[in-house]
């Protein structure tokens, strides 16, 4: 089973409501808040998107992982706490969480890689320490051997997602069939290449009798 996840760049947190309420058909929506010169009060974001909590996983990139703008570790880190008390939905670097103590419970503890291909090996030491409570998501270019790195993690980890980049999006319905607990998608804009448009990967998924089962955000 595999859930669609409409990452959004925000820019602004005014009209984050609505933009989120016309993805009706999503499974999930990212906000991706390192598109922000700086974090917004976690109080006007959790009321924003309240209405909406269960489907709403907020993303602030570290700009070594491919986000967009840098925002001070120590702020993210409280940021992350407060969300968890408010019991949203957050998407967490491990090498984050190796400098800080943040809740990663039920939440998404992901990897990426842009510009080389890490070993089996690395990313099993890794995603080992969260696996057995939250979903780890691998994310790394299409280059050498990754398909073969992307499904070995699909196997070992079941409750896994993993997406190659750069490469024909098709290759992440691939995945989606194998067992990919998360497709990423896009609703206009890119956040990442290798996104395909979300209706058409919901279109295709459906061809293969592929849904999305709740597989983040139990405690809410």
């Amino acid at each position: 089973m595999t859930c669609v996840v409409v990452a959004l760049p925000v820019r602004t947190i005014s009209g984050v409501q609505m933009r989120i309420k016309s993805l009706v058909d999503a499974d999930y929506v990212e906000l991706r808040l390192d598109y922000m010169n700086s974090l917004p009060q976690v109080e006007e974001l959790a009321e924003s998107i309240k209405e909406f909590k269960r489907k709403t996983i907020v993303t602030i990139r570290d700009i070594n992982e491919g986000g967009v703008n840098y925002i001070k570790e120590e702020e993210k880190a409280n940021f992350y706490k407060i969300l968890y008390d408010y019991g949203l939905i957050y998407d967490v670097e491990v090498r984050f969480l190796k400098k800080f103590r943040v809740p990663y419970e039920d939440m998404i503890v992901s990897l990426h890689y842009f510009n080389s291909l890490p070993t089996y090996d690395e990313v099993r030491e890794a995603f080992t320490p969260f696996s057995s409570k939250s979903l780890v998501k691998l994310a790394v270019v299409g280059t050498g051997k990754y398909k073969q790195l992307l499904t070995r993690v699909l196997e070992d980890f079941p409750n896994s997602a993993v997406m190659p980049m750069k490469v024909n999006p098709i290759e992440r319905i691939a995945f989606s069939i194998l067992g990919s607990k998360l497709l990423y998608a896009h609703s206009g804009e890119e956040t990442a290449q290798g996104q395909m448009y979300y209706k058409d990967a919901k279109n295709i998924l459906s061809y293969f009798d592929i849904n999305c089962e709740k597989v983040i955000g139990s405690r809410q």
